[in-house]
């Protein structure tokens, strides 16, 4: 009977924290008189109508069905947003799908979310219960939730993807894989970046170059010439997003001498700047590996969450990097969490919790650019790039060389 109930109990965590969030928001919709104001009790802006990025789609679907291109003209738009996501976002319209959809995809979306969280975490110990709770009441995945943003499918579709395929002949693992992170990069660009997790297996290199080379043709096919505008016309936010952006404009503003630096006026400033600081600390983490090793788990390669780990780093850093990426998209690092999760029920690992700690400080941080918080996001991504890099730098030199690391056994005479 306990071995039973045992399954459903872990879930329970997972599960609070959406009663939660529910309870609040009806609570919040009884004192206010309206789901909006609703969610600015949770300190957690939002817009009328709801679900804005929801709203970006269907409104720009309303602007194809009226002979016009969203993404030259925001006419339809209610805050005259030019369309910035891939094409394919807009065949939604053969299924019928318009602004009168907006509803119910946001709250589908979200339904999604709740769905792949309670099927992701399992708690073990209060600890991580306590862990669990709070990364799913937090800020980011809140401000996702509020949004209604495509990055909560994303996320569902890469957590049970990764599971099915985990299931299926070790033939059609690497293949089907493959599949899946060009089917994600067409819907958004930035999962090309979850090809990393081939690192792990028998050549990695040349399977990662074959997953980013098929994703890129298969985003080059769905968007062509959209491609250029995708990349560029996302908008920097300082209040609401991480990255290399918020990131340095709150050290130039602390200091005046830094500010008047020429090269800051490059466009791509933040990001270059943003590149050095990752590679520099991947070579650090790679030279001191053994401390390393000591304040951080290893990354698993060959089970699922630890390659939804893998993914959720991967993502992490490339979108710190980007410039200026809302602090929705933090929901990946859920998958992360969920691997530490496992390593402190599993080998009662001090390293995991305080792990979490930090990424979860990350996670429910507030919506403001202020120089101490842009400093423990930089900390952080310093963090994860040097955790990231230095265990996909040992996962190809070991993979070149089986015995790397090993200790030499002398047969006795």
């Amino acid at each position: 009977m306990l071995k039973r109930i045992r399954p459903l109990l872990s879930k329970m965590p997972a599960l609070a924290g959406i009663i939660t969030i529910l309870a609040a928001l009806g609570i919040g919709t009884y004192i206010r008189g309206n789901l909006t104001d609703a969610w600015e009790l949770l300190h957690i802006p939002s817009s009328k109508p709801l679900f804005m990025d929801t709203v970006f789609i269907t409104y720009a679907i309303d602007c194809v069905f009226a002979g016009q291109d969203p993404y030259i003209v925001g006419s339809f738009d209610p805050w005259g947003r030019l369309f910035n996501y891939p094409p394919i976002w807009l065949d939604l319209r053969y299924l019928g799908v318009n602004s009168h959809s907006t509803n119910l995809i946001g709250t589908t979306l979200a339904l999604m979310t709740a769905i792949t969280c309670t099927f992701l975490f399992r708690a073990r110990t209060w600890l991580s219960a306590l862990i669990i709770f709070l990364a799913i009441t937090s800020r980011s995945v809140l401000f996702a939730l509020e949004r209604g943003n495509t990055d909560e499918l994303i996320f569902f579709l890469l957590v049970f993807g990764f599971f099915l395929i985990d299931q299926q002949r070790p033939a059609l693992k690497s293949p089907l894989i493959t599949l899946l992170i060009a089917i994600l990069t067409v819907l958004k660009v930035y999962p090309v970046v979850v090809s990393v997790i081939f690192i792990g297996r028998r050549n990695g290199v040349i399977k990662t170059l074959l997953a980013v080379t098929a994703s890129v043709v298969a985003l080059l096919l769905t968007s062509g010439h959209r491609l250029p505008t995708l990349l560029s016309a996302t908008p920097q936010d300082s209040a609401m997003a991480f990255g290399a952006y918020p990131f340095f404009l709150a050290i130039t503003g602390r200091s005046s001498l830094v500010s008047t630096l020429t090269f800051l006026n490059h466009p791509r400033a933040a990001s270059i700047g943003a590149l050095i600081i990752g590679v520099l600390s991947i070579v650090a983490g790679y030279v001191y590996k053994d401390r390393v090793d000591r304040f951080l788990p290893k990354l698993d390669f060959d089970h699922v969450r630890g390659q939804l780990a893998i993914s959720g780093l991967a993502i992490f850093c490339s979108a710190f990097v980007a410039g200026a990426s809302y602090n929705y998209r933090l929901i990946f690092l859920l998958g992360m969490l969920a691997f530490l999760v496992e390593d402190m029920s599993s080998r009662m690992s001090r390293r995991s919790l305080w792990t979490a700690i930090f990424f979860l400080a990350l996670m429910d941080r507030r919506f403001s650019l202020h120089f101490y918080q842009q400093v423990i996001d930089g900390l952080l991504f310093i963090v994860s790039s040097a955790w990231l890099g230095t265990s996909l730098a040992h996962q190809v030199i070991g993979n070149a060389h089986p015995h790397f690391g090993q200790q030499e056994v002398l047969e006795p005479k």
